[in-house]
């Protein structure tokens, strides 16, 4: 006598819930402090801006190589053993670096952290929630992915003040100490990869299919990821996530350009949570709108207001009218934090999703490997940030024009999908 399992609706909440706080603890202080330090490791060790940023382009590039095969790790060992390890070596990394002596040091800790950080931090909300969730994936990746901007803009001001007042080696302790005590209980509880139809987990708007159980109906249909890779669809995307890192990339540098223009690190700091506060609205209302509206209209607005915020930032030079113009520019940020993993799930469909998501954003990591220093560079032959934000302009344009011609020729359409019915 079989027995149906109780079926466990607030399982894919759980999941959210601790796709947030990844996004939230894990994001907004790991990733989106790290530009905060540029000016005091640049004092405390004597060199210049690219020696600084350096670090950062080895982080991008460990992290780019550990998604190579980091979408298919997820499929084969338990996620939440694997995103605790990473938390614990992110956390270490930080912990360790407050005692460094030597910029050299850097280089070799935020290699590790690359390969530690990008697996929780840049793949698990996107992978786990496409999992979870077959409607409202729009609106809980927008939330999930978005929130992380809000924590940026919490940690900002606290990590420079910090700085300014503490020192950045005690920074960087408590920044390791709040990761491992924020964030290793969800990872070890809440972050399951994937529903157990046996155990009563079903995908979040799941329908019943005759012959199939439901992680067999939430993740059959799509195109194999060899396939993928072959189809221009595949190609343009990786263009679009690789220039517009240019802009990309530009973010951690938003402080220092401030600190040009005479403003104090706790002020330029300010511009920052202007742009990650703009960054938490763009990704939450983009997942919205991309579940109600043609990807095309969305993806041209929020390009849109991008190239708003990226001017105003570039010509204006007063507190009030910078953290506008960064709040414009973190809005532009949901093309593509959460736009263009949205436009690769329903491209391709949720069969080989993680596998696809990975590749496409390791090129994206390798590319701001790359920009993230030659900012750096171009900053000290320069003096200033103009030439890369202007660069950046013209650039956000191209990246938005193939992400729409890539969705225009997707291989796959699902009937499901909402904005596919708008069609």
């Amino acid at each position: 006598m079989s027995t149906t399992p109780q079926i466990k609706t607030w399982r894919p909440w759980l999941v959210f819930a601790g796709c947030c706080v990844l996004s939230f603890i894990g994001f907004g202080l790991i990733v989106n402090t790290q530009g905060l330090y540029f000016t005091a490791l640049s004092e405390e060790f004597g060199v210049g801006r690219s020696q600084v940023a350096l670090p950062l382009s080895i982080e991008q590039i460990t992290a780019a190589i550990t998604m190579l095969f980091a979408g298919a790790l997820l499929k084969k060992i338990d996620s939440r053993i694997i995103i605790s390890i990473c938390i614990v070596l992110s956390g270490g990394v930080f912990i360790l670096g407050s005692t460094f002596t030597a910029i050299w040091q850097f280089d070799v800790a935020f290699a590790i952290l690359g390969a530690a950080y990008v697996i929780p931090i840049a793949l698990t909300p996107a992978v786990l929630l496409s999992n979870w969730f077959q409607k409202k994936l729009g609106t809980v990746m927008g939330i999930g992915m978005g929130i992380s901007g809000i924590g940026g803009a919490i940690f900002n001001p606290v990590v420079s003040n910090l700085i300014t007042t503490q020192g950045w080696r005690t920074a960087y302790l408590i920044t390791g100490i709040a990761v491992l005590v924020c964030i290793l209980p969800f990872s070890i509880f809440a972050l399951k990869f994937a529903p157990n139809p046996a155990k009563g987990e079903l995908p979040y708007g799941y329908e019943a299919q005759a012959d199939n159980d439901a992680t067999t109906a939430a993740t059959a249909q799509g195109i194999d990821a060899k396939k993928a890779f072959l189809t221009r669809t595949f190609i343009f995307l990786s263009v679009a996530i690789i220039i517009q890192q240019f802009s990309n990339s530009l973010l951690q540098h938003i402080s220092a350009h401030e600190v040009q223009y005479g403003f104090t690190l706790s002020q330029g700091a300010l511009v920052m949570t202007g742009t990650l506060l703009g960054a938490a609205a763009g990704k939450m209302l983009i997942g919205i709108l991309l579940d109600h509206l043609k990807p095309a209209i969305v993806i041209s607005i929020f390009t849109c207001v991008g190239i708003l915020g990226w001017g105003g930032l570039l010509f204006s030079h007063m507190q009030v009218t910078s953290i506008a113009a960064g709040l414009f520019a973190g809005i532009g940020q949901g093309f593509v934090l959460v736009g263009i993993p949205w436009i690769i799930r329903n491209s391709f469909g949720p069969k080989d999703y993680s596998t696809i998501l990975s590749i496409i954003s390791m090129f994206g990591s390798f590319a701001n490997a790359a920009l993230t220093t030659l900012h750096g560079t171009l900053f000290d032959a320069t003096g200033s940030y103009v030439t890369s934000i202007s660069g950046g302009i013209v650039i956000y344009v191209l990246a938005a024009a193939l992400v729409i011609a890539a969705y225009a020729g997707r291989p796959y359409r699902d009937n499901n999908a909402i904005a596919d019915s708008k069609q």
